[in-house]
Protein backbone atom coordinates (compact mmCIF):
# COMPACT_ATOMS: atom_id res chain seq x y z
CA UNK A 1 0.00 0.00 0.00
CA UNK A 2 1.36 3.19 -0.94
CA UNK A 3 1.70 6.00 1.97
CA UNK A 4 -0.62 9.08 1.15
CA UNK A 5 1.44 12.21 0.73
CA UNK A 6 0.96 14.94 3.85
CA UNK A 7 -0.68 18.30 2.47
CA UNK A 8 1.55 21.23 2.63
CA UNK A 9 -0.30 22.54 6.04
CA UNK A 10 0.48 18.69 7.42
CA UNK A 11 4.30 19.33 6.12
CA UNK A 12 4.84 23.21 7.84
CA UNK A 13 3.41 21.51 10.79
CA UNK A 14 5.33 18.50 10.92
CA UNK A 15 8.54 20.91 10.25
CA UNK A 16 7.72 23.14 13.16
CA UNK A 17 7.50 20.44 15.51
CA UNK A 18 10.46 18.84 14.79
CA UNK A 19 12.46 22.38 14.75
CA UNK A 20 11.09 23.16 18.07
CA UNK A 21 12.38 19.26 18.86
CA UNK A 22 16.25 20.27 17.71
CA UNK A 23 15.89 24.23 19.64
CA UNK A 24 14.90 21.63 22.98
CA UNK A 25 17.63 19.27 22.22
CA UNK A 26 20.24 21.98 21.64
CA UNK A 27 20.78 21.27 17.99
CA UNK A 28 19.36 25.19 16.85
CA UNK A 29 19.30 27.99 19.28
CA UNK A 30 16.37 29.60 19.93
CA UNK A 31 17.14 32.75 18.28
CA UNK A 32 17.81 31.09 14.65
CA UNK A 33 16.81 34.24 12.24
CA UNK A 34 15.83 32.38 9.36
CA UNK A 35 15.27 29.26 7.32
CA UNK A 36 18.43 29.47 5.93
CA UNK A 37 20.50 29.63 8.84
CA UNK A 38 18.67 26.05 9.84
CA UNK A 39 21.46 25.04 7.41
CA UNK A 40 24.00 26.19 9.94
CA UNK A 41 23.10 23.18 12.53
CA UNK A 42 21.78 20.63 10.38
CA UNK A 43 20.17 19.88 6.95
CA UNK A 44 17.24 21.63 7.44
CA UNK A 45 15.76 20.24 3.66
CA UNK A 46 15.33 17.06 6.11
CA UNK A 47 12.50 18.50 8.07
CA UNK A 48 9.00 17.84 7.45
CA UNK A 49 10.02 14.47 6.79
CA UNK A 50 11.79 14.95 3.07
CA UNK A 51 14.03 12.92 4.07
CA UNK A 52 12.42 9.73 4.85
CA UNK A 53 12.01 7.71 1.99
CA UNK A 54 8.17 6.64 2.12
CA UNK A 55 7.62 10.39 2.44
CA UNK A 56 9.49 11.60 -0.59
CA UNK A 57 8.32 8.35 -2.05
CA UNK A 58 4.48 9.36 -1.20
CA UNK A 59 5.17 12.85 -2.56
CA UNK A 60 6.72 11.92 -5.91
CA UNK A 61 3.62 9.34 -6.53
CA UNK A 62 1.53 12.37 -5.69
CA UNK A 63 3.27 14.67 -7.73
CA UNK A 64 4.16 12.44 -10.88
CA UNK A 65 7.22 10.81 -10.39
CA UNK A 66 10.43 11.56 -11.32
CA UNK A 67 11.04 12.66 -14.94
CA UNK A 68 13.74 10.94 -17.38
CA UNK A 69 16.72 12.60 -15.89
CA UNK A 70 15.83 11.41 -12.24
CA UNK A 71 14.39 15.37 -11.40
CA UNK A 72 11.81 16.01 -9.28
CA UNK A 73 8.82 17.21 -10.95
CA UNK A 74 8.11 20.82 -10.94
CA UNK A 75 5.02 20.62 -8.76
CA UNK A 76 6.82 18.70 -6.13
CA UNK A 77 9.40 21.35 -6.07
CA UNK A 78 7.09 24.43 -5.61
CA UNK A 79 5.94 22.23 -3.22
CA UNK A 80 8.90 21.70 -0.90
CA UNK A 81 9.90 25.74 -1.37
CA UNK A 82 6.39 26.42 -0.57
CA UNK A 83 7.03 24.58 2.99
CA UNK A 84 10.39 26.02 3.15
CA UNK A 85 8.71 29.83 2.70
CA UNK A 86 6.31 28.97 5.00
CA UNK A 87 9.28 28.51 7.78
CA UNK A 88 11.10 31.24 7.08
CA UNK A 89 8.18 33.63 7.40
CA UNK A 90 6.95 31.91 10.94
CA UNK A 91 10.71 32.40 11.74
CA UNK A 92 11.10 35.64 10.94
CA UNK A 93 7.76 36.31 12.62
CA UNK A 94 9.29 35.50 15.66
CA UNK A 95 7.19 31.86 15.55
CA UNK A 96 10.09 30.08 17.59
CA UNK A 97 9.78 32.90 20.26
CA UNK A 98 5.87 33.20 20.35
CA UNK A 99 6.00 29.73 20.99
CA UNK A 100 8.40 29.38 23.77
CA UNK A 101 6.11 32.28 25.84
CA UNK A 102 3.16 29.77 25.58
CA UNK A 103 5.46 26.75 26.72
CA UNK A 104 8.98 26.84 27.72
CA UNK A 105 11.34 25.37 25.27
Amino acid sequence: MTAVAPTLDVSIERMKKEIIEDIKAGRVPTDCPSFSALHDYMDANCYGGFCEDDVMQSLLDHFGGRDENEGMPDDLMNYLNASQDAIDRWIKDSGIQKLAQHSPI
